[in-house]
């Protein structure tokens, strides 16, 4: 194995789950198209360009009652950023809801935040001299 390309989230809404990424925390789409019956939706950070997230439209009783809690209420992703408090207020500024408040450590400064179906992600800064 070499890399990993793609977190597969489960959404209710592309147009919904579109925005929110988007708009919200500052992905951009790479890849929508139609293969009827299905649609194709990939986004991902500019910053790095050959990892994203797959956003998959429910469709069946199974998979709809997974939406918002695919990890059993555990994190589904963590994010770096090189300034925690710059990337925090953004996301507070853009409605982004944190579930636990910032914490530090030795090694890292983070905080947990949710998307728009619930499903936790965390956001984190780590120190100089730490291990990612």
């Amino acid at each position: 194995m070499n890399s990993i390309g793609r977190l597969v989230i489960l959404v209710n809404s592309y147009e919904e789950a579109i925005t929110f990424y988007c708009d919200k925390l500052g992905f951009e789409v790479f890849i929508d198209y139609q293969a009827k019956p299905y649609r194709f939706v990939h986004i991902r950070l500019p910053e790095q360009r050959d990892m994203g997230i797959w956003l998959l439209k429910a469709d069946s009783e199974s998979q709809l009652k997974k939406v918002g809690a695919q990890t059993a209420g555990q994190p589904c992703a963590v994010i770096y950023t090189e300034s925690f408090d710059r990337e925090y207020k953004r996301l507070v500024n853009n409605g982004v809801h944190f579930s636990k408040p910032p914490t530090s450590d030795a090694d890292a400064e983070f905080g947990h935040f949710e998307d728009l179906y619930g499903n936790e992600f965390i956001l984190v800064e780590l120190k100089a001299g730490s291990l990612e």
